[in-house]
């Protein structure tokens, strides 16, 4: 059984969301809160992400929607580094601070900024023996961001560790979007 679920996926600019309130978001936004629901019905308690613009960030906003159903999940920031997202514009850094507001605990796994790649596998590392599966927002016929946690976890998978990995693709995305606004 998942207790602890990471979930990731495309980052904003890979999904063409440059906006807050563009509807794809939304869609997105949708599915997650009902994957998330169903999830809290199996048991699980966090939801562990990190706070990437895109897919993580948008799961933010799903977990808060499963929360008022009154699920009684939480959910986890880990960020890579110190000062993660002080690069990002005025516009974008605001988004980082709501979104670590509204979450029920933040960390990070390295204290210094970043300097170099191998954070961002440290921080994988970190995820993957925290969490019993994960959900990603992924296409691997299509490539992306996503790409190098989706090779991540199949590595750790391939060490005869139970992992649990559900793959989200565009068709998947686009079924939901059908069936949520066909009906």
């Amino acid at each position: 059984m998942i207790k602890n679920l990471w979930i990731t996926g495309y980052r904003s600019y890979e999904l063409g969301i440059f906006k807050d309130d563009d509807p794809k978001a939304k869609v997105i936004q949708d599915f997650f809160s009902q994957r998330i629901t169903d999830y809290a019905e199996d048991g699980i308690e966090w939801v562990i992400t990190g706070a990437q613009l895109g897919t993580e960030q948008i799961v933010g906003k799903a977990v808060q929607e499963v929360k008022k159903k009154g699920y009684n999940i939480r959910h986890a920031v880990m960020l890579p580094f110190s000062e993660f997202g002080s690069q990002w514009n005025e516009k974008n850094q605001l988004l980082l601070n709501v979104f670590l507001r509204n979450a029920d605990y933040v960390n990070k796994v390295s204290d210094m900024s970043y300097h170099n790649p191998r954070q961002l596998r440290v921080w994988q590392e970190f995820m993957l023996k925290h969490t019993d599966g994960a959900l990603i927002f992924y296409d691997p016929d299509s490539g992306g961001k996503p790409k190098y946690d989706y090779e991540a976890i199949k590595a750790y998978q391939d060490r005869g560790i139970d992992y649990q990995l559900e793959l989200i693709d565009f068709d998947s995305m686009q079924d939901f979007a059908n069936m949520l606004y066909d009906s």
